[in-house]
């Protein structure tokens, strides 16, 4: 039951990352519906909502693995970006929105490497390709950052924008392997306590016969 509750909190997690990465991409690309201010907050929101599906997801590992950290350090790197929104100054703004975004970068690519090593059951192509290209994203957004920097505006808001819709795909691309991989561990685990079952009636029948079939011969 507990391992069965751990594997639907994990779903739920990784859909959390999904809202918040096309939040944060619409915010990003919508600078004629939202001012500046307005997307900012939104972008922000969208952040939070990552960094908080990261930790749950990062909670819900029972061992430390490469998966538990690399959503720890992209929890970390939303966080980190969220802080971006709240400085006072563009400098520090734009430095924490590189800084977090490679950081996210970093920590995708190590939750990819996990998937891509894990042989506790099958291999899920989608978490190996949707951690990949959220990587890719982040990487974009960071690079867009560091064009801002040079007041190189045009190529930034591509980088950015583009970079936050390639995230977003990653996470939907993720959300939808590490579903099919929650659901497969759990009928797995229902199928080997059903078989463990079945063996222990087997084998207490075995013990009445056996039991039943002494009590005859001694009578």
């Amino acid at each position: 039951m507990v391992k069965c509750l751990g594997n639907y909190v994990e779903i739920s997690s990784v859909w959390v990352q999904v809202v918040g990465t096309i939040i944060s991409a619409v915010a990003n690309s919508s600078f004629d519906i939202f001012t500046s201010e307005q997307g900012d907050i939104l972008d922000l929101y969208g952040n939070v909502l990552q960094a908080a599906g990261n930790a749950i997801q990062a909670d819900g590992q029972e061992t430390v693995t490469f998966e538990k950290i690399g959503a720890e350090i992209q929890a970390v790197g939303n966080v980190v970006v969220a802080g971006a929104f709240i400085c006072l100054t563009d400098k520090v703004n734009t430095t924490l929105f590189v800084k977090g975004n490679w950081l996210q970068a970093f920590g995708a690519l190590v939750e990819a490497v996990d998937e891509y090593f894990d042989n506790s059951g099958p291999k899920q192509p989608l978490n190996i390709l949707g951690n990949a290209t959220q990587a890719i994203g982040n990487t974009f957004q960071a690079i867009g950052g560091l064009q801002e920097q040079k007041n190189n505006l045009e190529k930034a808001e591509f980088l950015v924008i583009s970079g936050s819709w390639i995230q977003a795909i990653g996470s939907i691309l993720n959300a939808i392997g590490q579903t099919q991989e929650e659901i497969s561990e759990n009928n797995h685990s229902k199928h080997t306590k059903g078989e463990k079952k079945k063996n222990d009636i087997f084998t207490e029948n075995r013990f009445l016969n056996y039991y039943s079939a002494a009590n005859i011969a001694q009578k």
